[in-house]
């Protein structure tokens, strides 16, 4: 049985969706992505993504360490030195990095938790610089978007079914007399009460 196709380079980037079909198409597996990949490559992708995932936490975690440190370091001098120019300029750059690398997590976050919002960037984008949204953080700004556009309320399809309980049939009240001659003189409306239960036998 041939082996399914690695979809990381040997330097541990991911390959290009084209690279991975060529790859299939090489080796001679379906090109439908995922119909026959192994659970354990899935696993691995899996591991791989949360290992990330906590590298990036560490990062933002001794980023934040780091300015807190040259803070402290340049609170402590009341002259700016040009070391504390040089630490001021270098907090000025952590912050910033903590701030790109807080807000890239959060936006992978929400495209995973609403698709939606790939095919919507742009208007997303503009709706993020609109001077009425900004402050908000980006998971609201992107629940008040998808609100706003109806693109969070989930479409009903068909009707839906009653719920009242069973239907009790209303009866004609009619003698047996009347029930004997109707079913003599015309069958077929005898018939269609019988089955809708107006005449009780």
């Amino acid at each position: 049985m041939n082996e399914d196709v690695n979809p990381l380079k040997e330097d541990g980037t991911p390959k290009s969706p084209e690279e991975i079909a060529q790859e299939r198409k090489d080796k001679g597996l379906s090109l439908e992505p995922g119909s026959q990949t192994d659970p354990a490559l899935l696993l691995k992708s899996l591991q791989e993504e949360r290992e990330k995932r906590r590298q990036d936490g560490e990062t933002i975690t001794n980023l934040s360490t780091r300015i807190t440190e040259l803070e402290e370091t340049l609170s402590s001098s009341d002259n700016f030195s040009d070391e504390g120019k040089t630490l001021k300029v270098e907090i000025d750059g952590l912050k910033s990095q903590v701030k790109d690398l807080t807000t890239n997590l959060t936006k992978k976050d929400i495209l995973i938790e609403y698709p939606i919002l790939k095919e919507k960037s742009e208007d997303f984008e503009k709706f993020l610089t609109d001077p009425e949204n900004k402050g908000m953080s980006l998971k609201t700004a992107a629940k008040a978007f998808l609100t706003e556009n109806g693109l969070l309320d989930v479409k009903r399809i068909g009707l839906e079914k009653p719920t009242g309980g069973q239907r009790v049939p209303v009866s004609t009240n009619m003698s047996q007399e009347e029930i004997k001659h109707l079913r003599e003189t015309n069958f077929k409306l005898y018939q269609q009460k019988l089955e809708r239960g107006e005449i009780k036998v």
